[in-house]
């Protein structure tokens, strides 16, 4: 109730205060006014004195001045009080004009402090509703991006329970009869519920995972989670965001066949031609020793065998010739490899420096299979430059007529026999010896070529491509 009261006390005050400040001509002359009435007032009336009323004008004026203005009015109005009063002339005119400004200045450095006080209280007040005014809207933006996210985004209490789950998760686990939220995940992602369950070194966890999920309706598919967990008052929770793999998965595995298919399709052709040397030289030799009379049981099985032989070998080239033609980004093949390749190097303290065009054409390879023969180049180049103190790596891409010549060199100890190089099963050579001679035969079968050629400072290999034709475009692979 005293509360109150003072409440409304205040409110006079308060709305004054509110006034006063944008107007003070008009303060300072009602306050004049005030004081020449008062004055006039004290002078006409002997036995009363009405000095005492001097603290109005003061307390309007003392809002809007500084503290030397407040003394100097109080002792003005302490002056005016003592000579317009009755008791002007009697002892003791010094003092009580001493008592006087003292009371008076009193009285207005207290509005003036309340006044301070109530513009510093304003001030809080309109940056707090400041604050709050961007905490709205930055939860308001936060909404729309949670809401509109084609993330599935999910917060899961300490219980495994949903909490939180957009538009995105909806549609994902096909909930949009029963909401997730209170729902168990257990149902949906059960890897969820075992990472909450994890007593993990750091209190907050962040990782992703791939993982089996279930939708509503029973079927199943591939997720992709990044996923933190974070402690609040009820316990350890859960943030993750989902995207479904599945189509991705689909993707990823049909290209590895098809590249897997390609690759075998080129491997086969050049063991099939290898293959058919050998037998057509052993056919040659086999007429040969016909023509001179050569006969028996065992004599006529040879011939039947180099036969078969040359039957295999030609279903193996009828086979390599039908890969389909194929064309690729050279420049999208070159980032993809740059980050795999860089990240390699570096983790070996080694540095590979890029010397692309910007702009490359597309040329007639397969993409994947083209990655494949770049990888393969800098893993030989890395594997050369081990035991070197310094490892650099030096790719670089330029025009030749029809044709891109894309450069692997490296300042290893070089190639001591360039003529062997290409051979299959080569002895010394680094896992099975057929890196190079199934790089070669792939870019051959596009009708590239790759050959070494000679540096004094180490070793180059070129891979040479076909630019693609403007028919061949649409069938980028």
């Amino acid at each position: 109730m005293a509360g109150a009261r003072a409440a409304f006390l205040m409110n006079p005050l308060e709305a004054y205060l509110t006034l006063a400040e944008p107007r003070r001509a008009w303060v300072y002359a009602t306050a004049g006014v005030l004081i020449a009435f008062i004055a006039y007032g004290d002078w006409i009336v002997e036995d009363v004195s009405l000095g005492f009323l001097y603290v109005l004008p003061i307390l309007m004026a003392a809002a809007t001045l500084h503290g030397w203005q407040i003394f100097a009015l109080a002792a003005g109005c302490a002056v005016l009080r003592e000579w317009f009063g009755p008791l002007q002339g009697t002892p003791g005119a010094g003092l009580r004009v001493c008592v006087g400004a003292a009371g008076f200045a009193l009285a207005g450095f207290f509005v003036a402090q309340l006044n301070r006080q109530r513009q510093a209280v304003l001030q809080h007040l309109q940056e707090r509703e400041r604050q709050i005014q961007l905490r709205l809207e930055a939860e308001r933006q936060l909404q729309v991006v949670i809401e509109t996210s084609p993330l599935c985004i999910l917060t899961l209490n300490s219980e495994g329970r949903v909490v939180l789950a957009n538009t995105s998760a909806q549609n994902l686990f096909r909930t949009e009869v029963l909401p997730l939220q209170g729902q168990e995940i257990q149902t949906h992602l059960p890897i969820l519920k075992r990472f909450l369950s994890i007593q993990h070194s750091s209190p907050n966890l962040r990782t992703s995972v791939e993982s089996r999920g279930q939708r509503a309706d029973g079927e199943t598919f591939m997720a992709h989670i990044w996923l933190s967990t974070f402690d609040s008052d009820s316990g350890r929770c859960l943030a993750a965001f989902i995207w479904d793999a599945s189509e991705n998965l689909r993707d990823r595995e049909g290209t590895g066949l098809d590249s897997m298919m390609a690759t075998s399709r080129v491997l086969i052709g050049a063991i099939s031609h290898e293959i058919r040397n050998l037998a057509a030289a052993a056919s040659t030799i086999y007429k040969e020793l016909a023509s001179v009379g050569s006969q028996g049981e065992r004599f006529s099985t040879l011939g039947t065998v180099i036969e078969a032989v040359e039957s295999v070998a030609s279903s193996g080239l009828k086979l390599a010739s039908r890969s389909s033609d194929a064309v690729a980004d050279l420049g999208m093949v070159l980032d993809e490899a740059r980050v795999l390749i860089d990240a390699s190097f570096r983790d070996e303290g080694g540095m590979v420096q890029w010397r692309v065009p910007p702009q490359l054409p597309l040329v007639e390879a397969d993409h994947h299979s083209l990655l494949q023969v770049f990888l393969n180049l800098a893993r030989n180049s890395e594997a050369a430059m081990k035991h070197n103190p310094r490892k650099i790596l030096c790719i670089d891409a330029t025009l030749d007529n029809d044709m891109v010549l894309v450069r692997f060199r490296d300042i290893g100890p070089g190639i001591a026999n360039p003529e062997a190089l290409f051979r299959p099963f080569q002895v010394g050579a680094g896992s099975t010896g057929l890196g190079l001679y199934i790089s070669r035969a792939v870019l051959k079968s596009h009708g590239g070529d790759l050959y070494y050629e000679g540096d004094p400072d180490g070793a180059c290999f070129v891979v040479q491509l076909w630019l693609a034709s403007e028919d061949s475009d649409s069938g980028t692979s």
